[in-house]
């Protein structure tokens, strides 16, 4: 069975593959929406017109498109290519024009991509958990420390799992530092080589913030068009999304508001709440 198959048929895969930011983001700049390429024509493409050598396997970084719903994944027979979905075009020309803001939607690509569809593949589950994990305590969690953190979760929110007797259930300090990687890559990064503390960021970009708060609407089970109170506890989980300063978050909130015509604030004694009316995704971008 060869490595595009045995991956396919895996039934868990919790551990995060070696797909590194530069690596995935040079895949996307040769891929095309019209002529599907296999992971060798990939490598050649990329050495011969960027002179970027990939890693060894080659199908890492396409497979990664493809499960983020940047590439699709065509087979015939033994061959597998990958050309681009409408929302890989998408990415590839703001990837184009701002690679920084590229960088932010492939994280967000990642984080949201479970509750979008929980028939995504698990290790796009251990990346949210690592990256609410790592909020949540504002600092840069050792790798074994995070990859155990993440284990006991795996065994809370997947009680009857065989971790021993599953090949795909496993993590490690490994596919924790991966993260770190995707993390690292963001512009400004929440981390500081002398720091071990998280430094929350400060972006200008309303739009993240919007994607955000339809990741929460989606992970709390709103009705697009539900009234939320704007109160700390909905601050820190937009906020966690992007790893962003609160301040920051608020402020692009209420932004969103004067620039989005489905995203609604509104000031009452209660409290000021926000109405997201429908879903935001890249392709509002």
């Amino acid at each position: 069975m060869n490595e595009e198959n045995n991956y396919k048929n895996k039934d868990i895969h919790f551990y995060i593959d070696n797909a590194p930011p530069d690596e995935v983001s040079n895949v996307l700049r040769v891929l095309s929406a019209e002529e599907g390429l296999t992971s060798s024509e990939i490598a050649e493409s990329m050495t011969n017109q960027y002179g970027f050598d990939m890693q060894q396997d080659h199908s890492y970084s396409p497979r990664r498109l493809y499960d983020l719903g940047v590439a699709l994944q065509e087979r015939q027979g033994t061959k597998v290519t990958y050309r681009l979905a409408d929302q890989g075009v998408k990415l590839q020309k703001i990837q184009a024009m701002n690679p920084s803001l590229a960088k932010d939607l492939f994280h967000y690509l990642h984080f949201a991509a479970f509750p979008k569809n929980p028939q995504a593949r698990k290790y796009l589950w251990s990346y949210r958990k690592c990256c609410e994990i790592i909020w949540s305590t504002r600092r840069l969690i050792p790798n074994d420390d995070l990859a155990s953190h993440v284990l006991n979760k795996m065994d809370e929110e997947f009680p009857s799992l065989d971790r021993i007797g599953r090949v795909g259930a496993r993590f490690d300090s490994t596919a924790a530092g991966r993260v770190y990687t995707w993390l690292r890559s963001l512009e400004p990064s929440p981390f500081i080589k002398t720091d071990s503390n998280l430094h929350p960021r400060f972006i200008q970009r309303y739009e993240l913030v919007v994607l955000a708060l339809d990741d929460v609407y989606r992970s709390r089970q709103y009705r697009y068009g539900d009234s939320v109170l704007i109160d700390e506890s909905l601050v820190n989980q937009i906020s966690g999304v992007f790893l962003l300063d609160p301040r920051c978050c608020t402020d692009l909130l209420r932004l969103s508001a004067n620039i989005v015509p489905y995203v609604r604030v509104t000031d009452t004694l209660g409290g000021a709440s926000i109405n997201l009316l429908h879903a935001f995704s890249l392709n509002d971008l």
